[in-house]
């Protein structure tokens, strides 16, 4: 009998940046899922003002905060590419775990940060779980605020944004602003 309630979990999410409510989603899939895969989303897109980040600078905020934790070797981050059609996403992403990784189920379970993230993949895996995005106990965050944050100068971003990830975001930002 396994200690995990699912054999593998999956979720999408863009992280840009990757903040607290993505961490949040990680950490509850790391506690109930034997494997966890990550899809980093819209890997075609970089430098535009909702999506500034690139796939390895993305990939390397979550090693940030997981490589030296024991679950790390359970974590897998992969990127995903959008195609920009809603009615084919739920298909395009189950065909593209199929045909990417073929000698492994896919997973039975999608984790996501609402009800909205979830809707396309109702009827693709077995479970679906939301991770609340309003727990009274959480700060509410959103990658949109963040950037907002940071666009306008406001140092309170860092309190959404671990701090392993601070100089990341920072060498980014201040590359895109003329600083460095």
């Amino acid at each position: 009998m396994t200690k995990y309630k699912f054999k593998h979990g999956f979720c999408i999410m863009r992280a840009q940046p990757f903040h607290i409510g993505h961490q949040k989603i990680i950490d509850q899939m790391l506690k109930e899922c034997e494997r966890v895969t990550v899809a980093l989303g819209s890997i075609q897109e970089q430098g535009t003002s909702r999506n500034p980040l690139n796939y390895t600078t993305r990939k390397k905020m979550i090693q940030n905060i997981y490589r030296d934790k024991p679950e790390y070797d359970r974590l897998k981050i992969i990127g995903l590419f959008d195609i920009n059609n809603p009615a084919e996403w739920g298909d395009f992403v189950v065909d593209f775990l199929k045909e990417s990784f073929p000698d492994l189920p896919l997973p039975e379970a999608y984790y996501a940060g609402s009800e909205y993230d979830a809707h396309w993949f109702k009827e693709h895996f077995k479970h679906i779980v939301l991770v609340d995005r309003t727990d009274p106990s959480f700060p509410f965050v959103t990658g949109t605020m963040v950037r907002d944050m940071i666009k306008f100068g406001d140092k309170r971003w860092k309190n959404f944004v671990a701090p392993e990830n601070h100089h990341l975001v920072e060498e980014h930002f201040n590359k895109k602003k003329g600083i460095i």
